[in-house]
């Protein structure tokens, strides 16, 4: 399974109710707009209402003006104007408004569209030459040209005006066009800063149409500009939240008829369209032509009036976006391919891959996937020849634009977000660029930053998990970046039945907590059912939905994540490394209690531990416990400031603090350190004075009472009969010709849930170590913990397990803790 982070939100109880009670909104509600930071009663209120007042006066942008005056010079002047836009469906639905826009005003207005393959991205000097051959007198730019500082100079040469629309990031020179139109522009004052291109331009739009028009551009446009936005993924918050909310309405009753045609031929003609609908699958479709076909099939497509000229493209794009998603697929599988041969990931935090034979059209699409499945920054690259064209993704805590322009020296070209850019380069370049990328991302990113994280809103129980819930949650949407649906974490929850669905790709549960039984589904989990039984307890972070089948509503659960409750996760590690079978030391004789400690041992307590960590100093802390790991995990994380590594058996690194769980005493280097921390009691005298020969100055932080600790594990690790009986019964029951096999792990969890019983790994594999030693089983185990048991044959005489030596051996280990107790009492000031 693919370990994730489970961030929570909290908030504080009483302003959540005091929002709830003033917006008549249900505390969950309440709770999660407070995640979303929005607290002010203004802000909630636009956020609810979702309300044309929050659109902004564009004249707020910068340059805004200068656009204006020299565009109606241009329809007055009868001058030939050139939208010059770009081949994705933000520059594609940029392109169709304005073009749609200026065509109503009478203007003299044609398109350009720059092939993806043959151009790449933004304004070429080739595509100015042609644009000035058709006689355009002005070029507007539409989701580009925020870095064509050269272009832009050459087209002033020729007497071409130029207005630049953009949102992209922006370079230290910004073009000299006769306007800038970008929020981004440092100098620029605009309120909101994180409009798509087609939101720039429909901003353009507003302040050439006047300031009473607003009602009925959005009625006009809103249903394209919607489109873009989602498409291009930006945040879905402030301004963007509106477009979005109108635009889903308009869609809905769109008169666009290329639009209309698209969603007749995408299956959604006559269901809700959300934002999902709109990313993953209308979307993907204006995209393919400009990936694998031609952009200008699309903007045709929003703006022809023609019905059957609109379903003859619209079955074009999706026969082109079938290709492309054969194309994703082949580049996809040989993508894995070279990252499994070639690349180290625990070395290099940053994929870069380059090929020959990859469609440039594509590889942004299948970085994004390599991105979500490995949790890095990824970038691929086409090459031809000497030259290559990359399209990237990140992850939060790396801005890939930030990252390109340290790199520039390796580029002959490159733009884009924090999330997403793209870029040129000649191959001799592409490996010094690995190398100084990579350098960058280990500077930025640690471990931790490459674990994918699960922002959870808010624990639920069975009480939400209702109809009403769900349609108090569509208060919030439209949902998307900067307004994430809402993830919930159902915890402790019973898997009552579990099996995979749609040709084995899809999970399907049925989970149990007290009266409380609802369905969850998690899309693209079907491995999932080799890692979890029926019966299992987990954790499950979901969001909900109202699932119809027959006329029949009812709440589903989708799964985001799906886990063992920390409490399990821990004890399991700690057992799965717990070795006290293997210490010679504790086997033997019980030690002479009477024998004094040499070394410096100090009784402290945590607040010690603390004031060494806050100094600087370097500190190691020895859990020998599983009640002392699962407090000191405790005491640590309510303590942010304090960043700790925990690790079993063996130090792999050392950081400011380091937690070693069951430690190897017999190995255990302790020179790299300043202070020792012993945090709970060990089970033998050899183990303490074999640890404190290893440190100049131990600190224990542990209590005479916390030898419970130890014997608490020890009644967990050695068996008395009855868990001796319930593995000879499960293994004999399900036993095929006297041979059961399983995997180590799950045969722990089926014992445990058939006979309703706490069991652990270390307890079974005693167990099975006792019946190896008295020709009741034979037992084979592989590296990846198979397990193969065979029943051996017997004369029917009856066994004595109490004969077993390795039971005797396990029992004489609570002999060596009573012995270590004494000793302590008597050496060491417990108090």
């Amino acid at each position: 399974m693919k370990k994730k982070r489970w961030i929570y939100s909290y908030c504080d109880w009483d302003t959540v109710m005091q929002i709830s009670q003033q917006f008549k909104i249900s505390p969950l509600v309440a709770g999660i707009i407070i995640n979303r930071n929005i607290i002010s009663p203004q802000e909630i209120q636009l956020y609810l209402k979702k309300d044309i007042t929050g659109i902004h006066d564009p004249f707020l942008m910068k340059d805004m003006d200068k656009a204006v005056e020299r565009i109606q010079e241009a329809i007055e002047k009868k001058e030939r104007i050139t939208i010059y836009g770009d081949y994705d469906v933000d520059g594609i639905t940029s392109t169709s408004i304005m073009v749609r826009y200026l065509n109503g005003c009478g203007a003299l207005v044609d398109y350009y569209i720059p092939d993806r393959i043959d151009e790449g991205y933004g304004i070429n000097k080739e595509a100015l030459n042609k644009i000035r051959d058709r006689g355009t007198r002005l070029i507007i730019t539409v989701d580009s040209g925020i870095t064509a500082v050269e272009e832009v100079d050459y087209a002033r040469e020729m007497n071409i005006d130029i207005i630049i629309t953009d949102h992209h990031e922006c370079k230290t020179q910004i073009p000299n066009a006769n306007a800038v139109i970008n929020p981004k522009q440092k100098d620029c004052t605009y309120p909101f800063k994180d409009l798509a291109g087609v939101g720039v331009a429909f901003k353009l739009i507003q302040a050439l149409a006047g300031k009473d028009s607003l009602a009925s551009l959005i009625e006009e446009y809103m249903d394209i500009v919607c489109l873009g936005t989602i498409a291009d993924v930006v945040p879905l918050t402030g301004e963007n939240r509106i477009i979005v909310y109108k635009g889903l309405e308009q869609i809905s009753r769109t008169k666009n008829i290329g639009l209309n045609a698209l969603i007749k031929i995408s299956g959604l003609e006559g269901k809700k369209i959300n934002t999902g609908n709109v990313g993953f699958i209308i979307a993907p479709r204006i995209n393919a032509a400009g990936r694998i076909g031609s952009a200008l099939r699309a903007v045709e497509l929003f703006m022809t009036d023609n019905r059957y000229d609109a379903e003859k493209i619209a079955r074009e794009l999706n026969d082109e976006n079938k290709n492309r998603q054969a194309a994703e697929a082949k580049i996809l599988e040989q993508a894995m391919q070279m990252i499994e041969k070639e690349y180290d990931l625990s070395k290099q935090k940053v994929i870069v891959l380059a090929n020959e034979n990859w469609h440039h059209g594509v590889i942004g699409i299948v970085a994004s996937r390599i991105t979500d499945k490995f949790y890095r920054p990824s970038i691929l690259i086409s090459l031809d020849s000497n030259d290559g064209k990359g399209s990237g993704r990140s992850i939060k805590g790396f801005n890939l634009f930030e990252a390109l322009t340290k790199c520039s020296k390796h580029l002959t070209k490159f733009g884009g977000h924090e999330l997403a850019a793209g870029l040129s380069i000649s191959k001799d370049e592409i490996a010094p660029f690995i190398d100084d990328i990579n350098a960058i991302a280990d500077e930025q990113l640690q471990e931790e930053d490459l674990v994918p994280p699960v922002y959870i809103d808010y624990i639920i129980d069975g009480k939400h998990i209702s109809l009403d819930t769900v349609e108090q949650l569509e208060k919030l949407e439209p949902f998307g970046i900067g307004n994430a649906a809402p993830v919930f974490a159902f915890l402790n929850a019973r898997i009552t039945d579990i099996r995979p669905v749609g040709s084995d790709k899809h999970l399907k549960l049925s989970l149990k907590k007290e009266d409380t039984i609802v369905d969850a589904i998690g899309f693209n989990m079907g491995d999932y059912v080799k890692d979890f039984i029926a019966g299992d307890i987990v954790d499950v972070a979901c969001s909900m939905e109202v699932n119809s089948y027959n006329g029949n509503n009812k709440v589903q659960l989708v799964i985001k994540d799906i886990k063992f409750p920390d409490e399990d996760v821990m004890s399991y590690y700690y057992y799965k490394t717990f070795h006290i079978d293997e210490r010679s030391d504790i086997i033997g004789n019980i030690a002479d209690n009477s024998n004094k400690c040499t070394c410096n041992v100090e009784k402290s307590d945590f607040s010690f531990l603390k004031e060494c960590y806050e100094a600087g100093k370097r500190c190691l802390v020895l859990v020998n416990t599983l009640s002392g790991y699962q407090k000191l995990y405790y005491d640590l994380n309510r303590i942010n400031k304090m960043k700790c590594s925990y690790y079993f058996d063996t130090i792999k690194q050392t950081g400011r603090l380091d937690v070693l769980v069951n430690p190897d005493v017999k190995n255990l280097n302790t020179v790299q350190y300043d202070c020792i921390f012993l945090y709970d009691p060990c089970f033998s005298i050899d183990d303490f004075q074999e640890i404190s020969k290893k440190c100049n100055n131990m600190h224990i932080l542990f209590n005479a009472e916390s030898i419970e600790w130890c014997r608490h594990v020890l009644d967990n690790i050695i068996p008395e009969r009855k868990q001796l009986v319930m593995v000879y019964q499960f293994v004999k029951s399900r036993s095929y010709n006297g041979v059961y096999s399983d995997n180590l792990d799950l045969l722990v969890r089926r014992i445990s849930v058939s006979y309703n019983t706490p069991f652990n790994i270390r307890m079974l594999l005693n167990i099975l170590g006792i019946f190896e030693e008295l020709s009741l089983f034979k037992v084979i185990k592989n590296p990846d913990e198979e397990v193969m048991i065979q029943l051996c044959p017997h004369q029917g005489t009856k066994i004595n397990i109490e004969e077993s030596s390795r039971l005797l051996t396990m029992r004489r280990w609570k002999n060596q803790l009573m012995n270590f107790e004494i000793y302590m009492k008597n050496n060491i000031n417990m108090n």
